[in-house]
This record gives structure tokens, C-alpha cells and sequence, in this order.
């Protein structure tokens, strides 16, 4: 059990560093600009805000190519909010938009290639809609 206490405290601490680590990253790098309720169409890729905060920027592209949906909806992953990745770019989802795609992952049918309406608000997105890519066919 002490063990185990030590593994979740160590846990803990580097997902603060990788959070402290994500905040300077990203305000140094190019985001969505400070326009509010302008909409925007976006099609990308969800990932949780903990494995943003794990990656090294220059790694994040490769390593959302491999990154599960069951990783992104476990508990602590869904609680920490969401993000879209793409062209190259993070951008993260306003609290309640976070909820709204927790419940859309719950779905069974529902992946982490995306196409999102979403309204800009400041720095975060405000959630419209989203569905699932289609496939390209053959």
C-alpha cells in the first residue's frame, strides 16, 4: 500500500511539472487568436490535456498518431480537459465544451478524428458541434 501512495504522489508531481512545462511551451507557440465568437471548422484530432502535457512539443504530432481513445477517457484523463490537434497546432477546449466531448467519447461508435464547429473564446474553443471523420473510401 505504501508503495503504492508513492507511485500516485510521484504521479502527481509529474503531471504538475508537465502542466508548468505546458504553460511556458505553449504561450510561446502560435494558438488561436484572441477573436471572440467568431466560428471556426476544424478537423484534427482530440487529445486530453494530461498527454499534451507529456509530450515535447517537437513529439506531439507523432504521438497523437498513436494515442488511444481509452487512454484519453480514463477518469484522470477526461477530467483534465480537452484539446484538438491540428496543423501542427494545440488548442484547447473551454471547460463545459471539455464535458460535452467526454460525453461524445462515452459513445461507442465515436473517435478521436474529428470535425468541430466551435466558437473562439479568447485562447480556448467553445464547442458546437463534432462527429467523427468519416473515412475516406476506396
Amino acid at each position: 500500500m505504501k508503495k503504492l501512495s508513492l507511485l500516485v504522489l510521484a504521479f502527481c508531481l509529474v503531471c504538475s511539472y508537465a502542466f508548468a512545462q505546458e504553460a511556458a511551451t505553449l504561450g510561446s507557440e502560435a494558438s488561436v487568436p484572441a477573436v471572440t465568437d467568431e466560428t471556426v471548422t476544424i478537423t484534427g484530432t482530440i487529445i486530453d490535456n494530461i498527454c499534451v502535457g507529456l509530450q515535447k512539443p517537437e513529439e506531439l504530432g507523432e504521438f497523437v498518431k498513436t494515442h488511444p481513445k481509452s487512454c484519453a477517457v480514463m477518469p484522470q484523463c477526461a477530467a483534465s480537459g480537452y484539446a484538438i490537434y491540428a496543423d501542427g497546432i494545440i488548442t484547447k477546449f473551454d471547460k463545459d465544451s471539455s464535458v460535452k466531448i467526454t460525453e461524445f467519447l462515452d459513445k461507442e461508435d465515436s473517435s478521436l478524428n474529428v470535425v468541430i464547429t466551435a466558437k473562439k473564446a479568447g485562447e480556448e474553443l467553445s464547442l458546437v458541434s463534432i462527429e467523427s471523420q468519416k473515412e475516406a473510401k476506396e
